[in-house]
């Protein structure tokens, strides 16, 4: 899990509890500061007492990608055979890592596992239920048009880290994109666990930071390098500017687009 500036307090000890409370109690859960963050925040955190936390710190904020792959490098010489992703605002079900790790156990030719997702508002509220497509299949034909995973609540096994690399440095708002296109391109497994395991929370700025001409122009040229990275043609590159033109519409027109595109 990676933390920065603006990650609030009541979030941060959710999503924290969240991972210390799991029904799945062997793991250790590592924490990366990118940059100064919140003093409030920071003593929440120094004062848990539970040995399973590792916190790393550092004073200069370099994004999200960069804050994985450090967390990364530090975990992938230790030996673990899975390593699960955490945001600092989304809450995780508690049976989530024994969920997974069982489907783990039951589909060992996955190395990328996801699970269903509840979308909530800042005040806790649901908004939308969330589903991804099981099977590797459906997760690659899904992924001709938008992303197959939700970032969060991913789980590795380690020989996708192995695979397809470290997180991309160089998008923007993309580096779970590249991140699933780098592991298609590598020839890795991809599935989704058909429970709701996670809630991933949409802040009140949700939808205002994702529009505008900087973000559409930045999906397109992301979804045409990841097409072209796997080949998938003329009409994947379609998908992507209709995705991307959506990006430029009103606010209140793109709340209702992205439900629709989910159903």
């Amino acid at each position: 899990m990676s933390l920065y500036k603006n990650d609030r307090l009541d979030f941060v000890k959710l999503a924290v509890e969240s991972i210390l409370y799991q029904t799945y109690s062997n793991f250790d859960f590592y924490i990366q500061y990118d940059g100064v963050i919140c003093e409030e925040v920071d003593a929440f955190l120094s004062n848990i007492s539970d040995e399973r936390v590792k916190i790393y710190r550092r004073s200069e904020n370099k994004g999200l990608a960069h804050s994985l792959n450090d967390l990364l490098q530090i975990v992938m010489p230790k030996g673990y055979e899975f390593i699960a992703r955490m945001d600092a605002d989304d809450i995780s079900e508690p049976n989530r890592f024994e969920r997974q790790l069982y489907y783990f156990e039951s589909h060992p030719e996955v190395e990328c596992l996801g699970t269903w997702a509840v979308e909530i508002m800042s005040d806790g509220s649901e908004y939308y239920r969330k589903q991804m497509p099981e099977t590797h299949i459906g997760c690659r034909n899904l992924f001709r048009k938008r992303d197959c995973m939700i970032h969060p609540t991913v789980m590795f096994r380690r020989s996708y880290i192995e695979k397809a690399g470290l997180y991309s440095l160089d998008t923007y708002f993309g580096e779970d994109t590249m991140m699933w296109a780098q592991g298609f391109a590598a020839g890795c497994t991809f599935a989704n666990v058909p429970e709701y395991l996670f809630r991933f929370r949409l802040d009140d700025k949700f939808f205002t930071r994702r529009r505008g001409w900087k973000h559409a122009m930045n999906i397109f040229l992301l979804r045409h390098r990841v097409n072209k990275m796997l080949h998938y043609g003329l009409i994947a590159d379609l998908w992507a500017l209709a995705y991307a033109g959506a990006k430029m519409m009103p606010t209140c027109i793109l709340n209702i687009l992205y439900k629709t595109a989910r159903k």
